[in-house]
């Protein structure tokens, strides 16, 4: 189980990278996210107000391994009259998988957040909330959050 799961991960690392290393002239931002789920998270911007993030983090331990993934469309608003601060929501999907029960949990996720722009710098960060509803193996609703930074390479 280990050696599949750090394949995945592995996979995943690549397919980000090469899109880091493709995306180095554009609004591309990558960081840490702390809560649920606490690791690494990246977003880049579709046009001025459309953006996909994603976050993934696993845990390795002698007893319980976990990997998690989401990624998330996400629409941005100018409702608040600044242009640090930003409101946004979406839409997107989850996928956790651990082998304390050999399941793997995916579900469905709604966003809601908001992203300061910390001045004269590439640095953001933000906070959401994300109501989630799990539809694999079996149903279940609650709430996520995270807050994280993000470094934007130009």
């Amino acid at each position: 189980m280990k050696k599949s799961l750090l394949a995945f991960l592995f996979c995943g690392l690549l397919f980000v990278s090469s899109q880091t290393t493709h995306a180095q002239d554009s609004n591309l931002g990558v960081g840490a996210v702390i809560n649920n789920p606490t690791g690494l998270s990246a977003k880049y911007w579709v046009s001025d107000d459309i953006a996909v993030d994603a976050a993934f983090t696993f845990s390795l331990a002698d007893n319980f391994s976990q990997f998690y993934l989401h990624s998330d469309f996400l629409k941005h608003t100018d409702t608040i009259d600044s242009e640090a601060l930003k409101l946004y929501y979406g839409m997107g999907l989850r996928l956790l998988w651990g082998d304390f029960y050999n399941d793997v949990n995916a579900g469905l996720r709604w966003p809601l957040g908001t992203e300061y722009t910390i001045e004269n710098t590439k640095i953001k960060s933000f906070i959401e909330l994300a109501p989630t509803l799990d539809f694999s193996p079996d149903a279940s609703f609650f709430f996520g959050g995270a807050v994280g930074i993000r470094y934007y390479f130009e």
